[in-house]
């Protein structure tokens, strides 16, 4: 059986993030920090390169947006949100802890993977499964809203359609019938 890190992209489970330090006089430099959430000691923190910026372009993305507006919408469903949505799934000072082991997104949490949640201590594997259920459950409400909100379209236009062939006489188009040899 393939691990999920063969099958998904195993980069989607990073915390990066590009900011710009001050290397002394003149404009800062762009960096790229990469870690793993949960996991302290192994974090790169050098230069950003072209090859960050490809193999990143959502934090790419958002630190440019960051950089120009000076406030960018985060990527993916944020703790808070969840909490807000159904706080007896999780706590504040659980949002908390994982706030300071760099998860930022449910998302993040849900595709943990067992190293990162044993950062987390006795509960981890449990929170993933929440986030996992909170995500599909989040998802199917969503795409009910869409489906009503199709079939609401859908029955308007069915409407429109029953107003405008009844308005009008049925009229035949095309080639009359052929006599048949009854006729003939």
């Amino acid at each position: 059986m393939p691990l999920d890190s063969d099958v998904s992209n195993a980069d989607a489970q990073l915390h990066v993030e590009f900011y710009v330090k001050d290397d002394g006089p003149g404009k800062g430099k762009t960096y790229c920090r990469i870690m793993a959430p949960g996991d302290k000691t192994n974090i790169i923190d050098q230069p950003s390169r072209d090859d960050h910026k490809a193999r990143f372009p959502r934090q790419w993305l958002y630190f440019q947006t960051q950089q120009s507006d000076g406030v960018a919408a985060e990527i993916g469903t944020p703790l808070s949100a969840w909490h807000k949505d159904a706080p007896e799934e999780i706590t504040r000072d659980q949002i908390q802890e994982l706030v300071i082991l760099k998860f930022v997104t449910v998302e993040q949490l849900a595709l943990a993977s067992d190293a990162q949640l044993q950062r987390i201590g006795m509960g981890g594997v449990g929170l993933r499964e929440r986030a996992k259920m909170y995500l599909n459950r989040k998802n199917r409400v969503e795409a009910t809203a869409e489906l009503e909100d199709t079939k609401r379209q859908l029955a308007e236009l069915q409407a429109q359609m029953a107003q405008l062939l009844g308005s009008e006489p049925a009229k035949r188009r095309g080639r009359p019938p052929k006599e048949t040899l009854a006729e003939a």
